[in-house]
Protein backbone atom coordinates (compact mmCIF):
# COMPACT_ATOMS: atom_id res chain seq x y z
CA UNK A 1 0.00 0.00 0.00
CA UNK A 2 1.00 3.53 -0.67
CA UNK A 3 1.37 5.88 2.19
CA UNK A 4 -0.37 9.24 1.75
CA UNK A 5 1.98 12.04 1.13
CA UNK A 6 1.99 14.63 3.95
CA UNK A 7 0.59 17.99 2.93
CA UNK A 8 3.11 20.73 3.08
CA UNK A 9 2.58 24.44 3.00
CA UNK A 10 3.74 24.50 -0.61
CA UNK A 11 1.07 22.06 -1.78
CA UNK A 12 -1.63 23.88 0.18
CA UNK A 13 -0.65 27.19 -1.39
CA UNK A 14 -0.69 25.61 -4.84
CA UNK A 15 -4.19 24.22 -4.25
CA UNK A 16 -5.36 27.62 -2.96
CA UNK A 17 -3.98 29.33 -6.07
CA UNK A 18 -5.76 26.89 -8.35
CA UNK A 19 -9.01 27.38 -6.43
CA UNK A 20 -8.71 31.15 -6.71
CA UNK A 21 -8.48 30.86 -10.49
CA UNK A 22 -12.06 29.62 -10.58
CA UNK A 23 -14.49 32.50 -11.28
CA UNK A 24 -17.03 31.61 -8.57
CA UNK A 25 -14.40 31.62 -5.84
CA UNK A 26 -12.85 34.85 -7.11
CA UNK A 27 -16.19 36.65 -7.20
CA UNK A 28 -17.09 35.32 -3.76
CA UNK A 29 -13.82 36.53 -2.27
CA UNK A 30 -14.20 39.88 -4.02
CA UNK A 31 -17.70 40.25 -2.62
CA UNK A 32 -16.52 39.31 0.89
CA UNK A 33 -13.63 41.79 0.68
CA UNK A 34 -15.92 44.59 -0.48
CA UNK A 35 -18.40 43.82 2.28
CA UNK A 36 -15.67 44.07 4.89
CA UNK A 37 -13.75 46.99 3.37
CA UNK A 38 -16.69 49.19 2.42
CA UNK A 39 -19.21 49.33 5.24
CA UNK A 40 -22.59 50.71 4.26
CA UNK A 41 -22.96 52.74 7.44
CA UNK A 42 -19.81 53.45 9.39
CA UNK A 43 -20.24 52.38 13.02
CA UNK A 44 -24.01 52.43 12.81
CA UNK A 45 -26.24 49.95 14.48
CA UNK A 46 -29.77 49.04 13.50
CA UNK A 47 -30.90 50.18 16.95
CA UNK A 48 -29.66 53.78 16.57
CA UNK A 49 -32.97 55.14 15.33
CA UNK A 50 -34.94 53.54 18.13
CA UNK A 51 -32.50 54.65 20.81
CA UNK A 52 -32.44 58.20 19.45
CA UNK A 53 -36.24 58.27 19.56
CA UNK A 54 -36.21 57.06 23.17
CA UNK A 55 -33.61 59.68 24.07
CA UNK A 56 -35.74 62.42 22.54
CA UNK A 57 -38.84 61.11 24.28
CA UNK A 58 -37.30 60.86 27.76
CA UNK A 59 -35.39 64.13 27.63
CA UNK A 60 -38.16 66.03 25.86
CA UNK A 61 -41.83 65.23 26.33
CA UNK A 62 -41.68 62.98 29.38
CA UNK A 63 -39.15 65.22 31.14
CA UNK A 64 -41.32 68.31 30.65
CA UNK A 65 -44.52 66.62 31.83
CA UNK A 66 -42.78 65.08 34.84
CA UNK A 67 -41.22 68.46 35.66
CA UNK A 68 -44.60 70.21 35.64
CA UNK A 69 -46.13 67.52 37.87
CA UNK A 70 -43.18 67.69 40.29
CA UNK A 71 -43.35 71.50 40.49
CA UNK A 72 -47.10 71.42 41.16
CA UNK A 73 -46.79 68.74 43.85
CA UNK A 74 -43.79 70.49 45.41
CA UNK A 75 -45.69 73.79 45.44
CA UNK A 76 -48.69 72.16 47.10
CA UNK A 77 -46.44 70.68 49.76
CA UNK A 78 -44.75 74.04 50.35
CA UNK A 79 -48.09 75.89 50.50
CA UNK A 80 -49.54 73.47 53.04
CA UNK A 81 -46.50 73.75 55.31
CA UNK A 82 -45.33 70.19 54.89
CA UNK A 83 -42.08 69.53 56.78
CA UNK A 84 -39.12 69.24 54.40
CA UNK A 85 -40.89 71.01 51.52
CA UNK A 86 -37.90 73.26 50.81
CA UNK A 87 -35.63 70.25 50.55
CA UNK A 88 -38.13 68.54 48.23
CA UNK A 89 -38.31 71.60 45.97
CA UNK A 90 -34.51 71.72 45.82
CA UNK A 91 -34.55 68.06 44.73
CA UNK A 92 -37.20 68.86 42.13
CA UNK A 93 -35.05 71.68 40.72
CA UNK A 94 -31.98 69.44 40.50
CA UNK A 95 -34.00 66.61 38.96
CA UNK A 96 -35.50 68.92 36.35
CA UNK A 97 -32.05 70.21 35.46
CA UNK A 98 -30.69 66.69 35.06
CA UNK A 99 -33.67 65.48 33.03
CA UNK A 100 -33.81 68.39 30.62
CA UNK A 101 -30.08 69.04 30.23
CA UNK A 102 -28.85 65.42 30.09
CA UNK A 103 -28.28 65.47 26.32
CA UNK A 104 -26.31 68.72 26.50
CA UNK A 105 -24.16 67.44 29.36
CA UNK A 106 -23.39 64.16 27.58
CA UNK A 107 -22.52 65.90 24.31
CA UNK A 108 -20.24 68.24 26.27
CA UNK A 109 -18.52 65.27 27.95
CA UNK A 110 -18.08 63.11 24.85
CA UNK A 111 -18.00 65.81 22.21
CA UNK A 112 -20.61 64.28 19.94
Amino acid sequence: MRRPRPRTTHTLIARLRSALRKPAVSYGLLLAALTIALPIQAHASPFDTGFNNLQTLFTGTIAKVASIIAIVLGGIGFATGEPGAKKNLAGVAIGIGIATLAVNILSWLWGS
